[in-house]
C-alpha cells in the first residue's frame, strides 16, 4: 500500500492547481464535520451517497488507506483513496507484483484485482469469479483471420478473364485465376 500511497502524492503533486482544487473539493465534500479529518461514518456516508457498496469497493479500503491507524483520514489519506477510486487501483493487500484481474469488469472496462494471497484464501467478497493472473493477456475478443478476410472482401468480379477480389475501400487485389 505505501508505493500507492507514494503513487498519490506523486500524481498530485504534478496535478494543476485545477485538479489539486478538485482534490481539495473531494476532501471537503466527505469530511462533512469540517473538522480535517473523514471518520468511518462519514467515509460509509460518502460510499452510500456515491451508490457503491461492497462488491465494487473493497470492505477494507478505509482501514488500508488509514496509513496511521488513528481511525480517521487526514487529507494525504483521501490523496490515496482519492487515487484508488479515480483509477480503480483496488489491488492493495501484501502481493509480489503477480494479481488477479476480474474478467467480467475488465470486459467492462472496469477493475477489480487481489492479490496471490487474497485470491487464494477467498478473502474477497465479488459479483463476478471469473478470474486471470495479470501475465495472461486479456484482450477484446478479436475477429479471427478468416472474419478479418471476409470483412475486407467486398466481391469478386471477373476481370479479363480472371477472378479478382475487390477489397473494401480499395481498388482490385490480386488474382485468383480462372
Amino acid at each position: 500500500m505505501e508505493e500507492m500511497r507514494e503513487a498519490a502524492m506523486a500524481c498530485y503533486a504534478n496535478m494543476s492547481n485545477e485538479q489539486q482544487q478538485l482534490v481539495v473539493s473531494f476532501f471537503n465534500s466527505i469530511d462533512a464535520e469540517g473538522d480535517g479529518k473523514v471518520s468511518t461514518a462519514e467515509y460509509l456516508d460518502f460510499l452510500k451517497t456515491k451508490g457503491w457498496c461492497q462488491k465494487e469497493v473493497p470492505q477494507n479500503l478505509f482501514e488500508h488507506v488509514d496509513a496511521d491507524n488513528d481511525g480517521t483520514l487526514d487529507f494525504e489519506e483521501c490523496v490515496t483513496f482519492y487515487y484508488l477510486i479515480t483509477f480503480k487501483r483496488f489491488l492493495f493487500c501484501k502481493g509480489c507484483g503477480l494479481h488477479f484481474v476480474c474478467v467480467e469488469c475488465h470486459k467492462k472496462e472496469k477493475s477489480y484485482d487481489l492479490c496471490s494471497s487474497c485470491y487464494h484464501n477467498k478473502n474477497f467478497s465479488h459479483a463476478h469469479s471469473s478470474f486471470l493472473d495479470n501475465n495472461t493477456p486479456l484482450q477484446p475478443n478479436q475477429p479471427s483471420k478468416r472474419e478479418k478476410w471476409k470483412r475486407r472482401t467486398k466481391k469478386v468480379v471477373k476481370f479479363g478473364g480472371l477472378l479478382t477480389l475487390q477489397l473494401a475501400g480499395a481498388g482490385f487485389f490480386g488474382s485468383m485465376g480462372n
